[in-house]
């Protein structure tokens, strides 16, 4: 079973599917970090993330997930890049890594693999309209630029102004919905919850309720 949780950067999308694949005994599966480690391969490796289109280094590239004690950890070429996906270096380059045709092929075909033997609760910004349209339940998070601002900024230790956070973020939001391949949209039949003004456990809680729901109501 696929239930999966799409929306835009901040919103708090791998926090709840964290605590939501917990509460029911599902794998949380964070689809960004195939990208992120992707991405950060290919920076600790010095090789420019434009020219990917005019080499072969992606057929080089084995993508592997391991869960250690429900811990998602990604491989790239069998290096271990869990710590490095929240660096800003990745963050600003893995837009750019993400559109290329061939790495969305490989993170894919990835995904759907690890979907076939697993009932995942999947994070991501395509997953429910894109990755997995059929996915028995979709979620879509939302919440308001600053509040997702703020939250970015606790999680970057305060490392930076919040205006500059939100303007990073709005540039995001842009960037991911104007894509030619797998825009961000609300998937169709999606649950959309606004977070701004819900805590953490709100929000997972209401997930939990939708989730119970759709099992009665196809038991």
């Amino acid at each position: 079973m696929i239930i999966s949780i799409d929306g835009p950067a901040g919103s708090g999308k791998s926090t709840v599917a964290s605590l939501l694949s917990k509460k029911i005994g599902f794998i949380h599966f964070n689809s960004g970090s195939l990208y992120r480690a992707i991405t950060a391969h290919l920076i600790s490796n010095d090789i420019d993330v434009n020219t990917l289109d005019n080499s072969s280094i992606l057929e080089n590239i084995s993508l592997e997930v391991k869960f250690d004690n429900t811990v998602q950890h990604t491989y790239v070429n069998g290096v271990d890049y869990t710590n490095d996906l929240r660096k800003p270096n990745v963050s600003t380059l893995t837009p750019v890594v993400s559109v290329n045709k061939k790495v969305r092929a490989l993170v894919d075909k990835t995904q759907r693999e690890i979907a076939k033997n697993n009932n995942l609760v999947i994070d991501g910004r395509d997953i429910g309209s894109y990755v997995f349209p059929s996915a028995e339940i979709k979620f879509y998070l939302d919440c308001d630029i600053k509040e997702r601002a703020k939250r970015r900024q606790k999680e970057l230790n305060n490392k930076y102004s919040l205006k500059d956070i939100e303007k990073m973020l709005f540039e995001r939001d842009e960037y991911d919905k104007n894509k030619k391949v797998a825009p961000l949209i609300i998937p169709k039949n999606a649950f959309i919850i606004d977070s701004t003004n819900l805590t953490i456990e709100q929000v997972v809680n209401k997930m939990f309720t939708h989730v119970k729901q759709f099992k009665l109501a196809h038991n």
